[in-house]
């Protein structure tokens, strides 16, 4: 990949201003931007249900279908990633199960879901959102869901009547729950069950995604050219990802489920260490305070090349993986690649 040394990444000091098109950087020969105490819920056995069915989340997965659209979204203490869009289903094998919608795919980890906390609205905010959120053991939070007024509410209340779902009072972060034991990681299986479920991401990126894998430079080379860039030009550079409208790919996650949107994000707003971009129908939020190393992965298969960028926190846990979204053409998005090279220069 050849480097372009007339670009470069120029930050905006302003630290709240909300910009769709800010003027703080400089692409020379830049091409056009490119288009796009709680209880687990019991279930009710259904006739001629399969295998799936053997799992307690498995009606609860499937009843998410009949709600409408909701609001999808996981979070850790640094990073947030959330958007909407109808459920559409879920496949489950074993304990991983699958859920594809248009534009994005969660990978659920069932191993690590234990109940549910239904919380109402904040009257303080302004969120017109119900919301559930599945968490762990602990407490922890994997998978956040919201729910809208009027007929959605309806269905939302009829599915609370199928499952029993209680409320905890709170929840706090704690280490390990983040991860799990990472050196108990089996690449084999996860990738035996993930074939079985279809789809055709690395393993290795689904098991960063969920902290079942650290950060490990040695093991990125096995897979292509890396190299560590500065992480004070993270900010700078997700400011140009909403100045050129560019389509990405992020995968995030948390224990229990690895989240990857495709998104287009055309809004920047920087508020202290929190950098938000902000689509339609989306959001990505992330504490640039808390990233502590940012790794450029190029692989090539063949005549095709992609690029990631992967940011770490000082654990090595995986914050975010972004990339080109895949379009329609063979080659991976100039854009894209022009903005990673100015990283690099």
């Amino acid at each position: 990949m050849s480097k372009l040394p007339q670009t470069r990444l120029l930050c905006s000091t302003e630290q709240t201003e909300e910009r769709t098109m800010p003027p703080y950087i400089e692409l020379e020969n830049m091409p056009s931007a490119a288009v796009a105490s709680a209880t687990r819920p019991t279930v009710r056995p259904e006739s001629g249900s399969g295998g799936d069915d053997a799992n307690p989340w498995a009606v609860f997965l499937r009843d998410l279908a009949g709600v409408g659209q909701i609001r999808i979204g996981t979070s850790l203490p640094a990073v947030t990633l959330e958007h909407r869009g109808n459920w559409p289903g879920a496949r489950l094998t074993g304990v991983l199960g699958i859920a594809s919608g248009r534009r994005f795919r969660l990978w659920m980890m069932l191993r690590h879901w234990s109940h549910i906390d239904r919380s109402r609205r904040d009257a303080a905010v302004a969120d017109p959102l119900r919301r559930f959120r599945v968490l762990d053991v602990q407490g922890a939070p994997l998978l956040d869901l919201g729910f809208g007024e009027g007929r959605q509410e309806i269905a939302l209340e009829a599915l609370i009547g199928r499952h029993n779902v209680c409320r905890i009072p709170s929840w706090s972060e704690a280490a390990s729950t983040l991860t799990g034991n990472p050196q108990s990681f089996n690449g084999n299986v996860l990738r035996r069950q993930m074939a079985e479920l279809g789809g055709s991401p690395n393993a290795d990126d689904i098991a960063e995604a969920t902290g079942q894998l650290r950060l490990y430079p040695a093991r990125l080379r096995e897979r292509g050219h890396v190299a560590a860039v500065d992480v004070e030009l993270i900010p700078c550079f997700l400011e140009a990802l909403a100045e050129q409208a560019l389509p990405v790919r992020i995968v995030t996650g948390t224990s229990g489920v690895a989240h990857s949107l495709d998104s287009t994000f055309f809004g920047y707003r920087r508020e202290g260490s929190w950098q938000a971009l902000r689509g339609d129908s989306s959001l990505f939020r992330i504490d640039a305070s808390k990233i502590d190393s940012a790794w450029v992965l190029n692989v090539s298969e063949g005549a095709r090349e992609h690029t990631t960028l992967r940011l770490y926190d000082a654990r090595g846990r995986s914050l975010a993986t972004l990339g080109a979204a895949p379009g329609f053409a063979a080659e991976e998005n100039p854009i894209w690649r022009t903005l990673v090279n100015a990283l690099r220069d």
